[in-house]
């Protein structure tokens, strides 16, 4: 019940929790038949049939998805704030940060950090918002052999996963703390983001943990590492 009630899982979410951490093996069915005995299940919906074909890469660091969240605004201020993050296609596992600001610099910031971590991807899948198509963010793909790719307007099913992160974020981090300023609400989201790639279980990779499923697909070009942290280090960003 508390798994449900303050971590707001699902049932297939409660199962993987319940399997990994207490070794107790239950069906869905009988999660969800104890969920409704308590009050606490989810209405029926229905499902439309979906146009969009699936796809996800074999290996971290072939593609990886960005967009930014937000505006989202704290108690008694004006100031708008955002989530930027960058999801490896493959593992699910993110770098995402919470600014104020959401200018091709500050993509840019998470795209370092996620590099610096991980490897250099292979491709990169965004929308068309001015902080992914501008000279500063295209000039940092090309120096560092990056392929950009770009979602048709209107078709944010085509960045399924990062849309589905996004929506991780408004449940289970927005909903569920109190955040009273910027500082502390960056030092709680950094722990979040670090509990999701490395405890929280996803169902989208068989129950495991992206960082779990990020090793054991292997990340791609991974000999190639040092040199690509060489070359993010040495980016000035205009205007920063």
């Amino acid at each position: 019940m508390d798994l449900r009630i303050t971590k707001r899982f699902g049932c297939n979410r409660i199962r993987f929790r319940l399997k990994r951490l207490k070794e107790i093996s239950l069906s869905t069915k009988t999660i969800y038949k104890v969920l409704k005995r308590h009050g606490l299940n989810i209405l029926s919906c229905k499902i439309r049939n979906r146009k969009w074909k699936r796809f996800a890469m074999k290996k971290p660091n072939q593609m990886v998805q960005m967009d930014i969240l937000g505006p989202f605004y704290l108690a008694n201020s004006a100031q708008k704030n955002y989530f930027i993050s960058c999801e490896d296609d493959c593992s699910r596992k993110v770098s995402s940060e919470c600014s104020e600001r959401k200018r091709s610099v500050d993509v840019l910031d998470v795209l370092e950090d996620y590099i610096v971590e991980n490897g250099k991807p292979h491709k990169i899948l965004h929308d068309n918002g001015k902080q992914f198509t501008s000279k500063i963010f295209i000039h940092f793909l090309q120096r560092n052999n990056i392929k950009d790719k770009s979602i048709p307007a209107r078709y944010p099913q085509l960045q399924g996963k990062i849309e589905a992160y996004n929506k991780i974020v408004k449940n289970e981090f927005l909903a569920v703390e109190n955040i009273p300023n910027i500082e502390d609400g960056r030092r709680r989201y950094s722990m979040f983001v670090k509990a999701y790639n490395e405890e929280r279980e996803h169902g989208g990779i068989n129950g495991h943990t992206p960082s779990e499923m990020f090793l054991m697909k292997g990340r791609l070009n991974s000999c190639k590492n040092n040199k690509t942290v060489k070359q993010i280090k040495s980016v000035t960003h205009v205007g920063k």
